[in-house]
């Protein structure tokens, strides 16, 4: 077994995690270490560490760095067999880390796990995950990832880095409290689903899973994610079925969220009754018709000018959890 390290410092504002994980393994020849000083250098970092055998690979960074990764490992991979993932929860934004990521935290206790390959073979933590595949956004090629959303969790996810992240507030903290501003100005305030400014506004799409219509119409949001847990631990999921894709829609304007916030965030069983207006379902491959931005695992695209975004299941992967 070989194990590699890629630390991206500007994650977390530079929080420093990662160059401490680097400086603790400096001197070991054992595991290969590569910090991005830019983030082109990417591609040429993972050919570097399949060529020598890695198999093994820490990734110390955020949500987006490991959804650049995820794209290369599922479009133009340089490993002969893709490699185990280890996620660091060392970025400003760490969902998909807080559900398959590495568990332990300390970071001598991180290196000496390195340093001992054998410790990491035996490994019985594991989770296996597909990853989700945005086949044809706007502008770039396919792109991989855990976690799309459109709608409101878009302008959502841009005001939280706007105006909190960069202001140094990350974590769960910041998305929660984006949600609360929000949930505050549906309560206190009227209606207005043609108003840009707000996350609480009317976002027109069609939602198909497996070619089956779902959801048209004016919907708040839609998330599609091969995670288990998101944001604050929620489970919103209702749809049953064991396909890759777990899908939500929720319409606009939403049910009562007094009532209903809970029940949509954390739904008891999969199989159990969702609030009204709300759909779930699972499905291998999801077709949107939406003309506005979304985003995966933190990062923006955009639509296709021409027909639905389709959303397939994309490579499976292995993540060493402890």
């Amino acid at each position: 077994m070989t194990v590699g390290l890629i630390v991206n410092p500007a994650s977390a504002r530079g929080s420093g995690k990662g160059l401490a994980l680097a400086h603790e393994l400096a001197g070991y020849r054992q595991v290969q270490v590569r910090v991005l000083d830019r983030f082109a250098m990417l591609p040429d970092v993972l050919k570097d560490m399949a060529a020598a055998g890695v198999d093994t690979l820490f990734i110390s960074s955020g949500d987006g760095t490991v959804q650049a990764i995820q794209t290369l490992l599922g479009e133009q991979s340089p490993f002969p067999k893709l490699p185990r993932l280890a996620l660091l929860p060392h970025g400003t934004t760490n969902m998909n880390a807080d559900d398959v990521g590495f568990r332990i935290r300390g970071i001598r206790q991180i290196a000496e796990m390195m340093l001992v390959p054998d410790r990491l073979a035996r490994a019985t933590a594991v989770k296996r995950r597909c990853t989700l595949r945005a086949a044809n956004p706007a502008n770039c090629g396919p792109q991989h990832g855990m976690f799309l959303g459109a709608g409101a969790l878009a302008e959502a996810a841009r005001q939280t880095q706007s105006q909190l992240n960069g202001r140094g507030i990350g974590g769960q903290i910041a998305p929660a409290m984006t949600l609360l501003r929000a949930i505050s100005r549906f309560l206190l305030s009227a209606p207005a689903p043609d108003d840009l400014t707000r996350i609480d506004r009317a976002y027109p799409m069609d939602v198909f899973a497996d070619g089956t219509l779902q959801a048209s119409g004016d919907q708040l949001l839609l998330l599609v994610t091969t995670l288990d847990r998101l944001v604050l631990r929620s489970r919103p999921f209702w749809g049953t079925g064991v396909a890759p894709l777990r899908g939500t829609a929720i319409c606009y304007p939403p049910p009562p969220l007094l009532r209903n916030i809970m029940p949509i965030m954390y739904a008891k069983k999969e199989d159990a009754v969702p609030p009204p207006g709300c759909v779930s379902f699972t499905a291998n491959l999801v077709e949107l018709e939406h003309s506005g931005i979304f985003l995966i695992d933190g990062e923006f695209f955009e639509a296709p000018t021409e027909g639905p975004l389709r959303i397939e299941t994309g490579i499976e992967l292995e993540y060493v959890c402890g």
